[in-house]
């Protein structure tokens, strides 16, 4: 199991307990940004902040936009002013909305400041990236476009196929779609997805959704 995988199956101690000193220059980066990621999903967010420097933040786009989304959280968690945040983040999606992780983060970052558009505008512009068509997905979902959430899974399985992050969206959209038709079955995609989830990780995440499902 990758240490990317491990994120999205929520195994998020198994992230940052994994042992990156042998990775390649180019994955260096990608692995530390996982980590940071990491830590904002458990709520960690002064470790980031305090684990990025101001110069690293500078000096790396890839590095401010984690930075910012822990600050955003942080400020949000204490109901702190996020005006200037916001603004950093702006920015920062404009001069480098071609940088993966300033999608996946600033992304985050907006759709949890309800600035949805602003963040599928930025997120639109990846290449690719299966992140991103999760995030995108999560979007839709939360504006309550089923139908946008469910053609953007069926455009990523064009080119992705059987990845992890594909079965997980499709599995999110079911989920809304059975709250909305109130009917269930065993043999569903989208059950058959979390019951993987359980078999596969070593979380409660996806025998929580499958439990939710049966209800």
């Amino acid at each position: 199991m990758t240490i990317h995988n491990s994120f999205h199956q929520s195994q998020y101690n198994h992230v940052l307990q994994h042992d990156t000193s042998s990775l390649s220059n180019t994955n260096t980066l990608p692995a530390r940004i996982l980590k940071l990621r990491a830590q904002c999903a458990n709520n960690s967010y002064n470790n980031v902040i305090s684990s990025v420097s101001p110069s690293e933040a500078s000096s790396s786009p890839d590095l401010a936009a984690i930075r910012l989304l822990a600050s955003y959280c942080q400020a949000s968690s204490t109901s702190s002013p996020t005006d200037k945040i916001l603004s950093e983040a702006s920015t920062l999606a404009t001069s480098h909305a071609d940088n993966v992780n300033v999608q996946i983060c600033i992304g985050t970052l907006l759709a949890k400041a309800g600035e949805y558009e602003s963040a599928l505008t930025l997120m639109k512009q990846h290449q690719g990236s299966l992140d991103v068509v999760a995030l995108i997905v999560q979007t839709y979902l939360l504006m309550n476009r089923t139908d946008l959430a469910s053609k953007e899974c069926k455009s990523a399985r064009g080119f992705a196929q059987d990845a992890l992050l594909v079965n997980l969206s499709e599995a999110w959209v079911g989920m809304r779609e059975v709250n909305h038709s109130l009917s269930f079955h065993p043999s569903s995609h989208t059950f058959v997805c979390f019951s993987t989830l359980i078999y596969d990780s070593k979380t409660g995440r996806g025998e929580i959704s499958t439990s939710i499902l049966r209800l």
